[in-house]
């Protein structure tokens, strides 16, 4: 009897604590926060919005909404670069944000995109047509139609591998097969390799440990040293596997202006501080698009490039990042935007998709 009591009063006190939860209001998660650029010793010229022709009006619309407790909930960052200069940053959680790494998901894929294009420069790759067999054939299981998968199918996500995200990133980062890549490969295929696109980290995964077997460097060093260095990015972490193989697909943390001097050297065909870091011609060709996608429901139709994702409407390209983190390049307008937020949420309810992401920078955009 006394247990039945005990456990009575537990419920009752359970009840009350949840009624008292439900009534208190909610604080706030967000706060205001200056919108002006510091100057600092990074490489950024600093402007205002007058000098590069942006009416204040607008950008006075897009804070509001960036700070608004009702959407972009799990937002960190908001940069704004026209014409070369920083005129626009915020952050809403935290001003320490400006100068802490934080996980940017697959915008890691558009860097990924970036290394495989500094690797076939310097003549470590063939062409986008060599296949992945060519440079790791003790890798491949006795599969011929797998041999036939070449960069260009990899780039494009179509290389045919059958291995779901949810999949891969239990399989390969718990689960910790001895042989990653052989593990892969041993995956069977969805269709036959570039038929068909189909959004996976397997392909990118890839394209890191080809990078590292012909450089002998890991992705990151390679990135580290030919491009990371030439636009003073030194902030930053870069997950790999338990073997040591760079993740492709995602792991990268970086700053937010990092992001937005990747994306201003992508917006400029390659060049940072009058220095190619990039080879031009690469930089045109991988954000152009390639392959229709899934993502193609009117308005927001989505094509994608190598490892970019393109907006034939606008005539731009982002890199996109799980829960909301971007770099969006609108290369007429001399603009880029990056946003940064928490990257382990459920998109369909917490985290900004990239229809979100252009309804909030829409005004400038118009």
């Amino acid at each position: 009897m006394k247990s039945d009591k005990t456990q009575i009063v537990c419920l009752i006190c359970l009840v009350l604590f949840i009624t008292i939860l439900q009534c208190a209001p909610d604080a706030p998660f967000k706060f205001n926060n200056t919108t002006v650029p510091e100057q600092l010793n990074d490489g950024w010229a600093v402007g205002t919005p007058d000098e590069v022709d942006i009416d204040q009006a607008i950008l006075n619309q897009i804070y509001l909404n960036f700070v608004s407790e009702d959407r972009f909930f799990n937002a960190i960052s908001l940069l704004i670069v026209k014409n070369g200069m920083l005129v626009f940053e915020t952050y809403c959680r935290d001003v320490s944000d400006r100068d802490h790494f934080s996980h940017v998901q697959s915008v890691t894929k558009s860097v990924t995109s970036i290394a495989f294009g500094k690797a076939l420069e310097e003549g470590y790759i063939d062409s986008l047509d060599q296949t992945l067999y060519s440079v790791i054939p003790d890798k491949f299981p006795a599969d011929i139609r797998k041999r036939s998968i070449t960069f260009r199918d990899l780039l494009t996500m179509t290389s045919g591998l059958l291995f779901d995200n949810d999949d891969f990133s239990i399989e390969i980062y718990v689960d910790k097969p001895a042989d990653p890549i052989r593990y892969i490969l041993n995956k069977p295929l969805y269709a036959d390799p570039g038929e068909q696109f189909y959004y996976r980290d397997c392909d990118p995964h890839l394209i890191s440990y080809s990078i590292q077997r012909l450089t002998g460097m890991s992705e990151e060093q390679w990135v580290k040293e030919h491009i990371f260095n030439y636009l003073g990015i030194t902030n930053y972490y870069w997950d790999r596997d338990h073997t040591g193989i760079s993740m492709g697909a995602h792991g990268l943390h970086l700053i937010p202006r990092d992001l937005a001097k990747i994306g201003q050297m992508i917006l400029d065909h390659g060049r940072w501080n009058n220095i190619q870091v990039v080879d031009s011609a690469w930089v045109e060709i991988s954000t152009q698009s390639h392959i229709e996608t899934n993502w193609q429901t009117e308005p927001f139709i989505y094509d994608y490039g190598y490892y970019w994702w393109t907006i034939p409407r606008r005539q731009a390209f982002t890199a996109l990042g799980h829960g909301g983190n971007f770099i969006f390049v609108v290369p007429d307008k001399e603009l880029v935007i990056v946003m940064t937020s928490l990257p382990d949420v459920d998109d369909d309810e917490v985290g900004t998709k990239l229809n979100d992401f252009e309804d909030l920078i829409n005004p400038l955009l118009e």
